[in-house]
C-alpha cells in the first residue's frame, strides 16, 4: 500500500522490517522485489540492483525470477544514468537473456523482457512490436505504454520521425489507466523529442512545462528531470536566453539531487555553460563547465558531447572540436537530435566535407528538425549560397531564430 501510494521511504523500511521477521523464502523474494521497486523510483540504482539480487538469491519459482530479472533489465535501461559510471551493457544484456529464457510465452516478464531487448540498442522493431501485440494481448496498460515507447525510440533511430511521434502520443491514450507520476512523467519526457523532430517545438515546450509540473510532486532525482526538460527544448531551438533564465533553478535543483547520481545533472550545466558562453559571459561558463565536471559522471560521454562540441565552436577551438566529432553518432530518443545538429556543425565548421556529404543527406528530409542543419553543413562545405538560403529560410520555418541568424551571417560573408 505504501509503495502503491507512492510513499518511497516508507515502503523501503516496512520491506526491510518485515524481512528481519520473514522466514519464508517466496516472501522474502517479494519483500525484496518491493524494496526494489521502490529504491528504482527514488533512483538509488545501486540500492535497487542490491534489493533485486537478493531477491534472486532466494528465488527458486522460474516464472518469479523471470520477472525479477525482467525488471532489472528494464529499470536500469530506463534509469541508465542513476550511477555514477555507466551500467556495463553485457550485465544488462545477460538479464535480458535470463528474463527471456525463464520467462513463460506470453506473460508479462516476457513482455517486459522484450521492451527492455528492444530498448536495449534502441534499433531494435521487431522486439518493440512484438512487445506491443503482447502487451495488448495482455491488457496491461502500463506495458502498453513502454512498449509503445520502444517503438517510438526505435522509429527516431531510423529516421522515421513521424512515425516516431505518433507512437510516442499513443502512450497518451492510456493516461486515465494510469495512476504512477512516475510513469506520468516519463510519458512527457519519451515524448518530447519526437515533437522537436517533426518540427512541433511549441508543443514540446507545452510538454516540458508539463512534465516539470509533474516532477514538482517527486523526489529530487525527478525534479532535475523536470527542469532539464525544460532546458533540453531551449538547447534544441537554440533559445540561449531562455537557458539563462532557467540557470538558478538548474543549478538548484542539480545541488538539491547530489545523493543520486545523474548524467542530467552533468548535461545541464554544461548546457548552461553553452547560454553564458553564447552571452559573451566566459567566466560563468567556465565555472558551470568545473561544476560539471566535478560531478565525476564516467561512461556518458555521447550523452556530454553536444554541449561540448558547442562550447568549443564557440570558443574556436578546432583541435578540440576535432577530437570530439570523433565519436560515433548516436540517434538515442533523449538526445540524439541534439548530438546530430551539434555534429553536423561540427564537420561544417571543420571544413569535413567528405563526412558531411555521407552524414547529412539521410537527415536532410523535408520539415523534420535537422534538415536546416544538413542543408548547411553541406551548404558550407560545398560553398552554395543558394543551399545556404534554403538553410536559413527552414531555420526561420521551425521558429529556430539563433541558426537562422548564425546562417544569414554565413551568407553575408
Amino acid at each position: 500500500l505504501a509503495l502503491a501510494r507512492y510513499e518511497l521511504d516508507e515502503a523501503i523500511e516496512l520491506s526491510r522490517r518485515a524481512l528481519e521477521l520473514e522466514e519464508d523464502g517466496p516472501t522474502k523474494a517479494a519483500l525484496w522485489r518491493t524494496a526494489g521497486r521502490a529504491h528504482a523510483m527514488q533512483y538509488e540504482g545501486d540500492a535497487f540492483w542490491a534489493a533485486m539480487q537478493q531477491s534472486l538469491e532466494v528465488c527458486y519459482d522460474r516464472d518469479t525470477c523471470a520477472d525479477t530479472y525482467s525488471v532489472l533489465a528494464f529499470q536500469t535501461l530506463m534509469r541508465m544514468g542513476m550511477w555514477k559510471q555507466k551500467p556495463d551493457r553485457d550485465l544488462v544484456w545477460g538479464w535480458i537473456e535470463q528474463a527471456l529464457g525463464l520467462a513463460s510465452p506470453g506473460s508479462k516478464a516476457h513482455a517486459r523482457a522484450l521492451i527492455a531487448k528492444a530498448l536495449f540498442s534502441d534499433e531494435d522493431e521487431d522486439a518493440a512490436l512484438e512487445a506491443v501485440e503482447l502487451a495488448e494481448r495482455l491488457g496491461d496498460p502500463e506495458l502498453r505504454s513502454y512498449a509503445f515507447e520502444a517503438c517510438s525510440a526505435a522509429a527516431l533511430y531510423h529516421r522515421r520521425y513521424e512515425e516516431a511521434w505518433t507512437w510516442a502520443h499513443r502512450r497518451f491514450e492510456l493516461v486515465d489507466a494510469i495512476d504512477d507520476p512516475d510513469h506520468l512523467l516519463d510519458m512527457h519526457e519519451g515524448t518530447i523529442p519526437t515533437s522537436v523532430a517533426v518540427g512541433r517545438l511549441d508543443e514540446a515546450r507545452r510538454l516540458a512545462v508539463a512534465a516539470y509540473e509533474h516532477a514538482l510532486a517527486l523526489s529530487p532525482h525527478h525534479r532535475v528531470h523536470g527542469v532539464s526538460l525544460r532546458l533540453e527544448v531551449e538547447e534544441l531551438a537554440g533559445d540561449w536566453e531562455a537557458i539563462r533564465a532557467l540557470a538558478g533553478r538548474m543549478e538548484e535543483a542539480v545541488a538539491e539531487n547530489l545523493d543520486t547520481p545523474c548524467a542530467r545533472n552533468e548535461r545541464s550545466l554544461l548546457v548552461c555553460a553553452v547560454a553564458s558562453e553564447v552571452a559573451g559571459d566566459t567566466d560563468d561558463a567556465s565555472r558551470l563547465e568545473r561544476a560539471a565536471a566535478e560531478l565525476g559522471m564516467e561512461g556518458y560521454d555521447f550523452i556530454f558531447e553536444p554541449p561540448r562540441l558547442r562550447l568549443a565552436m564557440l570558443r574556436g577551438n578546432l583541435d578540440q572540436v576535432g577530437e570530439l566529432v570523433d565519436m560515433p553518432p548516436s540517434h538515442t530518443l533523449s538526445f540524439g537530435l541534439a548530438a546530430f545538429a551539434a555534429r553536423l556543425d561540427a564537420l561544417a565548421a571543420l571544413a569535413d566535407r567528405a563526412r558531411v556529404e555521407v552524414e547529412a543527406p539521410p537527415l536532410a528530409q523535408p520539415g523534420s528538425y535537422l534538415e536546416p542543419f544538413a542543408l548547411r553543413a553541406l551548404a558550407v562545405v560545398r560553398e552554395d549560397e543558394e543551399l545556404l538560403r534554403r538553410a536559413q529560410e527552414r531555420f526561420e520555418a521551425l521558429g529556430l531564430d539563433w541558426h537562422a541568424a548564425q546562417t544569414a551571417a554565413l551568407v553575408a560573408q
